[in-house]
């Protein structure tokens, strides 16, 4: 961990967001990540995806969204991306999110990550965050790729340390009807006995204070 993120600031980041948010059953549940992101993206707003592969997140923001300029960063050469690097941007963004990307990172190269997001946010602009929820643990475990778990109080910890606010946490959970039935209302209650979560994903949003 860099130097102004020592181990003690981050736990007692780690707890605030605890106590903030509560356990992880008390976070609320979406459907889809995409759904989180349209609830902090306006019409015409300046949108930079990190991590962004296929690039579809800009064409569900275009389609939906009126007057969107959206940009791409992704570290795969082959990809039609704006950008490849941080180094290489000089505006900076209404919303920036990066889905999937956090767990894929050394622990100890995080705070440098999440500071580079944030520099990359107007004053004002949020960012999207998503990761596997480690309370459900083949979310994590079935990708060889990934090299840090992050609990939902670790990560929120990590991007307070980054100078951004958090705001919103929720779980993602989307299944058919039936089987939703069961594991939120039929067997919610043993989840909760073993302390493992139905949900795959979490989604954490943050502001960059003006």
């Amino acid at each position: 961990m860099c130097k102004h993120n020592s181990w003690s600031d981050q736990y007692r980041r780690r707890r605030d967001a605890a106590k903030a948010f509560g356990r992880i059953f008390s976070l609320p549940l979406v459907k889809r990540v995409r759904d989180v992101l349209l609830d902090c993206v306006h019409d015409h707003a300046r949108v930079l995806e990190v991590g962004a592969g296929d690039r579809r997140m800009g064409e569900l923001l275009r389609n939906r969204r009126a007057g969107i300029e959206y940009r791409s960063l992704d570290i795969d050469p082959i990809g039609d991306h704006d950008y490849h690097d941080f180094a290489e941007i000089e505006n900076r963004f209404d919303c920036v999110f990066a889905f999937e990307v956090v767990e894929h990172v050394a622990f100890d190269d995080l705070p440098g990550l999440l500071t580079n997001l944030s520099d990359a946010i107007e004053p004002g602009g949020r960012l999207l965050l998503s990761t596997p929820n480690t309370y459900y643990p083949p979310a994590y475990l079935r990708d060889a790729s990934h090299r840090t778990p992050l609990c939902y109080d670790e990560l929120a910890g990590l991007v307070a340390g980054a100078g951004l606010e958090v705001s919103r946490i929720v779980r993602v959970y989307h299944d058919p009807l039936f089987r939703a039935f069961l594991r939120r209302y039929a067997f919610g209650w043993l989840f909760r006995l073993i302390g493992i979560d139905f949900a795959r994903q979490i989604v954490l949003v943050a502001v960059k204070p003006n």
